[in-house]
């Protein structure tokens, strides 16, 4: 893969798409909207035999009507697949099967970053298992799984060669509980929430509060969970606002000086307060969950050649896909979001993906990330930390440091170890290890130490080698990344997270409205221990659309404390031909220890239409700390941007702007590489800069939130509705209206305010094309449906300015 990509560079092998501009990306281009889907390596999926037997699970007694627990059937059909000693494709004929915990088979496994070792989550219930199997397909035929209670969906476990495929997910009564906010008022002088419960879900009201319930097992006649009132304290809760989509992190203010508890039916509960004022929070899902991630949602584990494709994902529970210690894992066309008519938000009780110790090549392309819990992607591997050294026998012992990660194997014979010096987070200089002996956990037996392993390695440990203050970590299970072609949207979190030194190409996805970094790089040896530093990385044709304030669009953050004058935790970097749209307070790029960076032919502006000019934003768009080999060149700013970058212990002739006219602003400076004192002296201090590129355009219009009617850049007219009235703007272009239940369908008119304005119209995330009069019919389920309208202005020929517009209407 190569490193220098530029909008006139050759064509990246892997990725088989030849580099765009920044005026070429649009919703057409980028994103699991885009008419041009991105292509996986061939050379890293599996392989299958044309001759194959078929095993249909409904042979084995699975319902495909649901209205009988399928458990048992499946695994029936699995065993009997696995005994056949050949290519088999397991097929569920098209149809609705449900799937409870009791029936399912059982195994005691140790999955990284879900609950450690702590014994009571040890055992998994796993519906689909397969063990031990080589080229099999699991074959959904378009069906559905309903689950129940506390489950893996899937583990490839010892197989080659795995498919899973053509299947739609979801649960009967996920562990997260979205509760939508009705309405908020006033009555009998006090303050009230009604709140909607989704199906499957039970309310017991203790006078002002109210503990909630899951549906019960059919075995033991309890809840498979309860929320207490002390669960809306949790700070890993979430509150989604409807009409925009922003969802965040927070503590939930239902049990706030609540006074009392009324079920008004149809699932409803109203909540009063002591207060006689509003308590607010209309139009808003409040998401509660505990925290415990206990099983993997799906799980690869000492698995190669595993591809996921085609699967609708409603929920994961648990830690959502994770992929331990494996080779060559694919996901293509995953949608992972709440059903339209479920009455739900959530689609993860945290990561949707996480692969953690992963070999080989990684490949996500093409799918929808919408509101998970935690990080849609989280690739890394994991730092252990030297506890104890005997150098007479060149072994040492290694910890698990983080508390949820734990009792799985780290390391096998053969494997290429790494020191790390912790303070550095750089390896101490020389070669790399050979591991010729391990003894540890096994990943599935409670009774060895699951926190510590002995590791012995071919040669002389290193001189400086001491406790505490390094960690190792496996190279052999880093992978090459490729993702692409993928939309992350209303996310509390990081969108993507990546550590490895292997190449990573992440290009032509669409990132929008991300609660912290959208691209997130660190290497951390102090808190989650996920390895390593990134050496060759492209970010490339990538749209960031409203990225979070006060985190940078893209963000290098590892945590060591010292730093050395020539060697950086990351390197060799390329940013090239992407397009940033801020909010006022946006930045787009921080680094800390990463050398040999360029920041080329990007193009940034502001996210939605400003009045009058455009008001200057004292927020530096660069911050660099101990990095070195900075280039800043052939970018395009809008108006107003604050063009600068602040310098923090380095030299700030390292960060080389003249061509863009970025100025610097120097908190401390460190001496240069070649060891003299940099001048300091005369360095000015940030500026707001005209800029000179192309802007987000437009004034405000005469209706709210849009341009006006002569045709500003990328903006839509006020719509016709018929069926539904909307008032006011809840936010910047983000509407939300309630209907009755009984109404069925409603129409909205779009027609953009210039004729050279695109349109590109999404209902309930799925593609819709408008009528020739721009007329748009919306089949209405019940809860939230969701209109998004990005438009896309290829007047000027950049294509570069653009908007989002957003409409929720609930049904009730």
């Amino acid at each position: 893969m190569g490193t220098t990509t530029n909008a006139t560079s050759a064509t990246t092998p892997w990725s088989g798409h030849a580099p765009l501009s920044a005026a070429q990306l649009g919703p057409d281009t980028v994103g699991f909207y885009s008419g041009v889907p991105s292509r996986q390596d061939p050379a890293a999926l599996p392989v299958h035999a044309a001759e194959r037997t078929v095993v249909d699970v409904t042979s084995f007694g699975a319902d495909p009507t649901g209205a009988r627990d399928s458990a048992a059937a499946v695994h029936a059909a699995v065993v009997h697949a696995r005994g056949l000693g050949g290519p088999a494709t397991i097929v569920f004929p098209r149809g609705r099967y449900t799937l409870y915990p009791e029936s399912m088979p059982k195994r005691e496994l140790y999955v990284s970053n879900t609950v450690g070792r702590f014994p009571e989550f040890k055992v998994k219930n796993i519906a689909v298992l397969l063990e031990d199997m080589h080229d099999v397909i699991v074959d959904g035929m378009g069906s559905t799984l309903i689950f129940h209670g506390r489950a893996t969906q899937w583990a490839v476990i010892r197989s080659t060669d795995v498919t899973i495929q053509n299947l739609s997910t979801d649960w009967h009564a996920p562990l997260v509980l979205d509760l939508t906010v009705l309405a908020t008022g006033v009555a009998d002088v006090r303050g009230y929430r009604d709140l909607k419960l989704p199906a499957g879900t039970t309310a017991t009201i203790h006078g002002a509060t109210a503990t909630f319930h899951g549906e019960s097992s059919p075995a033991t006649g309890e809840p498979y969970w309860s929320h207490g009132p002390e669960v809306a304290d949790e700070w890993q809760n979430q509150v989604r606002d409807l009409a925009s989509g922003l969802t965040l992190r927070s503590p939930l203010p239902l049990w706030e000086g609540s006074s009392a508890v009324a079920d008004l039916g149809n699932n409803v509960i109203r909540i009063s307060y002591g207060s006689p004022q509003d308590p607010g929070g209309a139009g808003s899902v409040y998401e509660l969950r505990q925290r415990p991630r206990d099983t993997p949602g799906g799980f690869i584990w000492e698995s190669e050649r595993v591809e996921l494709k085609n699967l609708a994902l409603h929920y994961l529970h648990g830690f959502g896909i994770v992929g331990q210690l494996s080779k060559d894992i694919s996901l293509d066309r995953i949608t992972l979001r709440a059903k339209a008519g479920s009455w739900r938000q959530t689609a993860g009780l945290a990561d949707f993906v996480q692969l953690s110790g992963v070999g080989g090549k990684a490949q996500i392309t093409n799918c929808l990330f919408d509101n998970p819990h935690d990080d849609p992607i989280n690739i890394h591997g994991t730092y252990v930390q030297v506890e104890h050294i005997d150098r007479a026998s060149r072994t040492v012992t290694l910890k698990y440091m983080e508390q949820d990660t734990a009792g799985f194997p780290q390391f096998y014979p053969g494997d290429q170890l790494r020191f790390v010096r912790r303070a550095t987070m750089l390896s101490d200089g020389a070669e790399d290890y050979r591991v010729t002996a391990v003894e540890g956990p096994n990943g599935r037996d409670g009774s060895r130490d699951l926190e510590r392993m002995r590791v012995t390695v071919d040669r002389e440990l290193p001189e400086g080698l001491a406790a505490d203050a390094f960690v190792a970590e496996n190279l052999t299970y880093t992978p090459e990344v490729y993702i692409a072609g993928n939309t992350f949207k209303s996310t509390p979190t990081r969108g993507i997270l990546v550590t490895t030194p292997r190449p990573v190409l992440i290009e032509r996805n669409h990132f929008d409205q991300m609660g912290m970094a959208s691209i997130y790089i660190s290497a951390d040896a102090d808190y989650w221990y996920e390895s390593s530093g990134v050496t060759n990385a492209t970010i490339r044709n990538n749209v960031f659309d409203r990225p979070a304030r006060g985190w940078a669009a893209i963000w290098f953050d590892p945590t060591n404390t010292e730093s050395e004058p020539v060697r950086t935790v990351h390197s060799n970097i390329s940013i090239d031909a992407n397009r940033f749209r801020l909010v006022p307070g946006g930045s787009v790029l921080r680094g800390a220890s990463v050398a040999e960076l360029s920041f080329t032919n990007n193009e940034v502006g502001r996210w939605a239409p400003f009045a009058g000019e455009a008001p200057a934003e004292p927020q530096e768009l660069f911050e660099f700390s101990a990095s070195h080999g900075i280039t800043l060149s052939g970018n395009s700013y809008a108006p107003g941007f604050n063009v600068c970058a602040t310098v923090d212990g380095m030299p700030a002739a390292e960060v080389n702007g003249s061509d863009d006219g970025v100025t610097t602003r120097v908190l401390a400076e460190a001496p240069s590489r070649g060891g003299r004192p940099a001048e300091a002296a005369g360095r000015p201090d940030c500026v707001s800069a005209a800029g000179s590129g192309v802007g987000a355009g437009g004034g405000f219009a005469t209706w709210a939130g849009g341009a006006d009617a002569a045709g500003r850049p990328a903006a839509l007219l006020e719509p016709r509705w018929t069926g539904v009235e909307f008032g006011a703007p809840g936010s910047t272009q983000a509407w939300l209206a309630h209907v009755p239940a009984g109404t069925g369908q409603v129409t909205a008119t779009l027609q953009a305010a210039a004729p050279d304005t695109a349109l590109f119209v999404n209902y309930n995330d799925a593609g819709l094309v408008p009528e020739a009069d721009g007329t748009c019919t919306l089949i209405l389920a019940d809860g939230p449906n969701i209109l998004e309208v990005r438009t896309l202005d290829r007047s000027t020929g950049t294509g570069t300015a653009g908007q989002t517009y957003r409409w929720a209407i609930i049904r009730h």
